[in-house]
């Protein structure tokens, strides 16, 4: 039986009288003064550098073509210190952007217009400063680091165009521009404290220096709690950074030593019974998560002559993911301890090269063409390993499974913009060859994660081999109307490539198909972006997204005839699940009340935001045809009220309401998850010589909630975080 995913309008729109009356709003402030700004947070990448208004993308910034896209970047910097890594406060000015917190407050799991689950942020590439921060950006690309959102400059975000710039995912590209470098002589040094809900501590020193030509800055965060959940939700998080820049009047040269790991436990998923009774509760009390990444990146950005500019990117990564497991138990029930622990470890080796040029051309250098290359090489094996008794963390009982997994790719890209008058035109391509090998060495399917014995559910041993010619397309266009009115359409065609979990998995209580054809998107988008008075701002985009093969998973029971497979309850199989046709509406609206350029003229800012995703989503063709895809509410609000004063204070209240959501591409009622409407509050206010102090509440309303479900043992229902608090005290210097 198929369940629609959008609520009652009346409950919408409720909502939105609450906006407009001014109940709530996302949290942005109007933008902090630039005297409290420093020098020492100017944005390092290669992003944004000027525009219109700062929060929009420019035409051009250093080889990369904005123009004739839509996109939005979020101002950190107007929000109080977002705490707690809460990526639904720091991500509220995006509209769409629908975010699934974990227990632990480790990783970001993200999705944007129903394609694709939020865990773990698959089908969204994560940078951080331009360079991919996951484990392999074509094969593996999860993302489990986020940097330490106080040093985020802004978060900036591609919308369906984003291949044509960095390559997959279908999901859009999310970008953490950090503070930095400094190109004034003298040196800054902060340091923050924040304790919170849960015995949550966090530790932040950071300090910039220079002399106009050489800079240097870095920091060191250590985060530690142990979570809302009974047990096993704890975090042990340090995060570094450590980069030197040559500042010249032409060129800038930036190398970046970064580290980061992470130690977790993960207290399982729960039934909606076990849910209901008791947010706290634990499924797996044995169940945990090292994640490890050191990757060093050099970057140059020159400017040769009056009409040539040369970017370059060259990195490594060096990234971990080693995880226990409890064998037995399944959907939201609890482990036996008697059970021994299944270890997994997989290394993730990469390297790349970007370099691309941009040429300006015409008798204004109105013109603009910008050729690129990449080069992406990834060497990531697995192993699996038995534990002797419960409490075995090494796996000294034997292997249990193996494989080797490697991957190469070279891409040739470019884009032409052509500047006739107010109108700009954008055409691009992007061609890429990619070649993957996995092959399982091993499975010797008692107790084995990797689904069962040779000829069971996995098939025999798994050696794959794939080898794609993609060519990925594009046309934007850009008109200017007037000063304060834009237009902008875009057409482009994006991938998401096969991934190494496609066809030999790992999962406990997921079955793969043995082929898996990848995955193409095809997204029309037209927007306008309106300023008709000086203290309203108004953005409006509608859009239409095609998506074929979309790789998913249908829950249990299935049947065993074609085109399932024998699954059996709790459980999953993971396969082509089908084409969806995705189309709606994203609005956003900014009201600056107070201000220079407010309804009533001040020095203190207070503004009214907000914005709305519309989305009708459904598979036209496949297995789950007729049904709605899994993550995909028919809407999702944020509203929010800010606040920033003339001495630094900042304060903001944020709305987020999320609509109905399927949690498996068929539709199985034991899957489905409720609406949900969560309240944040947060405020810094200082002190004097250079210290100040801060607080804020999420989940003000302790809503009970799930934003997330998954399948298999150790699956079930993932507790939305209940109401936590939090304290800070800052300084600078």
């Amino acid at each position: 039986m198929r369940r629609s995913s959008v609520s009652a309008p009346a409950s919408l729109g409720r909502l939105i009288a609450l906006l407009l009356a001014g109940s709530a709003a996302p949290a942005l402030a109007a933008e902090a003064a630039a005297d409290d700004a420093g020098p020492a947070n100017e944005a390092a990448t290669i992003i944004v550098t000027a525009n219109r208004d700062r929060d929009r993308l420019p035409d051009i910034a250093g080889t990369l073509i904005f123009a004739g896209k839509l996109g939005d970047v979020a101002l950190l910097d107007r929000l109080p210190p977002v705490a707690n890594r809460n990526l639904r406060v720091a991500l509220a000015d995006i509209p769409g952007i629908l975010v699934s917190e974990v227990s632990n407050g480790s990783w970001a799991s993200l999705s944007y217009r129903g394609l694709g689950e939020p865990h773990e942020s698959w089908n969204i590439l994560t940078l951080q400063d331009a360079v991919p921060a996951v484990p392999d950006m074509y094969s593996y690309p999860a993302g489990y680091f986020i940097p330490p959102l106080e040093l985020v400059d802004r978060v900036e975000f591609i919308r369906g165009a984003a291949g044509l710039l960095y390559g997959p995912q279908p999901g859009g590209a999310i970008n953490y521009a950090m503070k930095g470098p400094r190109r004034e002589a003298g040196a800054d040094v902060s340091a923050r404290v924040t304790l919170g809900s849960w015995d949550a501590r966090q530790g932040l020193a950071s300090v910039a220096v220079s002399d106009g030509r050489l800079a240097a800055d870095g920091f060191v965060q250590y985060a530690a709690g142990d979570g809302p959940r009974r047990a096993n939700s704890d975090n042990d998080q340090l995060t570094t950074r450590l980069r030197g820049h040559v500042l010249g009047d032409d060129v800038t040269l930036t190398l970046a030593l970064d580290y980061y790991q992470g130690k977790f436990g993960e207290p399982g998923g729960l039934t909606r019974a076990r849910m209901d009774a008791d947010v706290r509760d634990v499924s797996t009390a044995r169940d945990r998560l090292r994640i490890e990444r050191f990757s060093p990146s050099l970057g140059l950005d020159w400017q040769l002559g009056d009409n040539t500019h040369l970017t370059g990117r060259l990195w490594y990564s060096r990234f971990e993911r080693e995880s226990w497991r409890q064998a037995g138990g399944g959907f939201g029930q609890v482990t036996p301890d008697a059970n021994v622990l299944i270890r997994q470890l997989q290394t993730f080796d990469t390297a790349a090269i970007d370099l691309r040029v941009r040429r300006d051309f015409g008798s204004s250098a109105q013109h603009s063409l910008t050729l690129g290359v990449l080069g992406h090489t990834s060497n990531a094996p697995v192993f699996v390993d038995k534990g002797a008794s419960n409490s075995d963390f090494v796996g000294t009982a034997g292997a249990l499974a193996r494989a080797t997994r490697t991957g190469d790719t070279a891409a040739l890209f470019g884009e032409l913009k052509l500047g006739l008058g107010d109108v700009q035109i954008v055409p691009g391509f992007r061609l890429e060859r990619l070649r993957q090998r996995v092959t399982e060495t091993l499975d010797l399917g008692s107790g084995s994660a990797t689904g069962g014995p040779p000829g069971g559910p996995n098939g025999a041993l798994g050696n794959r081999r794939n080898i794609d010619t993609v060519a990925l397309w594009g046309i934007g266009v850009t008109w200017d109307a007037s000063d304060d009115l834009r237009f902008v359409a875009n057409a482009s065609r994006g991938f998401k490539p096969r991934l190494y979990n496609d066809g030999v998995t790992f999962q406990s209580g997921i079955d793969a198909a043995g082929e898996f054809d990848a995955s193409y998107a095809f997204t029309v988008e037209a927007g306008v972006q309106a300023r008709p008075a000086p203290p309203l701002r108004f953005d409006a985009s509608l859009f239409r997204v095609t998506f074929e093969d979309q790789v998913g998973f249908l829950a249990g029971p299935l049947p065993a005839a074609a085109p399932f497979g024998a699954v059996g309850a709790g459980g999953a199989r993971r396969q082509n699940v089908g084409s969806m046709r995705n189309q709606g509406i994203d609005l956003a609206v900014r009201l600056e009340l107070f201000g220079p350029d407010g309804i009533e003229k001040a020095q203190d800012r207070l503004e009214l935001s907000a914005n709305l995703q519309l989305l009708d989503a459904t598979f036209t063709r496949g297995p789950a045809a007729g049904f709605t895809p899994q993550y995909a509410p028919g809407y999702l609000l944020r509203a929010g009220l800010a606040h920033i004063g003339r001495n630094g204070s900042r304060a903001s209240l944020t709305l987020t309401s999320v609509a109905d959501q399927q949690g498996s591409d068929n539709n199985v009622a034991d899957f489905f998850l409720p609406g949900y409407t969560v309240v944040d509050a947060g405020v810094e206010l200082p002190l004097g010589e250079g210290f100040a102090v801060g607080a804020g509440v999420n989940n003000i309303f302790n809503a009970r909630y799930a934003a997330r479900v998954r399948p298999g043992g150790g699956g079930g229902f993932d507790p939305g975080l209940p109401r936590n608090v939090f304290v800070s005290l800052s300084v600078r210097r």
